[in-house]
């Protein structure tokens, strides 16, 4: 395993530049061991403002431009992803907190082009964009705020977060700052549009965000096999906009 280090997909407020969301553990296969670095990485997720904000994660991406994957991959989300799209290869999904993530350009491989992955890092932004510009030309790359992207209502079938509300939920003014991701979130899908959430966070510590003011979304929760002896149990949360319930 590599050393214990955090890479962060800041998706923070433009306003503050305070790091609290999508702290991602390198040295951590999907799934992983339970190691040191898992350890070190939960510390640092009750750490608001670990990084110093967008430029020390622009910095880090300069010194360490190689992709990385955090919790699962498209092999372990695949199946996940098809509910999520209703069987779609054509469905609008964004994908919030990209960082340097392989998921979207293993979705491409696998027929889904219709593809916005949002960062508010520039560098990783910049260099998943150059990346991908000949082999995966209809991929869309922005750097964006993910609790005001400014993007047009209605405009995705599907988003897909990967640990950002998780790295929320260790930040100051937890449920104000979730409870304002999931507006946007909820605004930017279409009716019974689904959002798609990847998370290290048991049941009891995340459904009461999903059920917070002024969200009307049917939760249905997915825990993920642990793959590695001594691995964490993850989950995925699928909720879908505009009815109560179940899915």
């Amino acid at each position: 395993l590599k050393s214990a280090v955090l890479r962060c997909c800041r998706i923070t407020s433009n306003k503050t530049g305070v790091c609290v969301a999508g702290k991602r553990p390198m040295g951590l296969e999907p799934n992983g061991e339970a190691t040191d670095a898992k350890k070190e990485v939960e510390e640092a997720q009750v750490r608001p403002g670990y990084g110093d904000g967008t430029g020390y994660w622009n910095k880090r991406y300069r010194a360490d431009p190689a992709p990385f994957e955090w919790l699962e991959s498209f092999v372990e989300l695949e199946s996940l992803i098809k509910e999520a799209t209703t069987g779609r290869l054509d469905a609008a999904i964004l994908n919030v907190g990209c960082g340097n993530s392989l998921l979207p350009e293993a979705m491409y491989d696998h027929g889904y082009k219709d593809i916005t992955s949002i960062d508010n890092a520039e560098v990783c932004i910049q260099q998943m964009a150059t990346r991908n510009k000949t082999i995966r030309p209809e991929l869309k790359w922005l750097e964006m705020d993910a609790l005001s992207t400014g993007l047009s209502e209605s405009s995705f079938d599907t988003v897909i977060d990967k640990s950002v509300l998780d790295t929320f939920a260790g930040g100051e003014n937890a449920s104000d700052i979730i409870n304002k991701y999931l507006l946007e979130v909820q605004r930017l899908l279409r009716p019974r549009g689904t959002f798609l959430c990847v998370s290290y966070g048991v049941p009891h510590s995340r459904v009461d965000y999903f059920k917070g003011k002024g969200l009307n979304f049917a939760i249905k929760q997915v825990p993920i096999p642990v793959k590695i002896p001594g691995g964490s149990v993850h989950y995925a949360y699928l909720l879908r906009k505009g009815v109560t319930g179940r899915p």
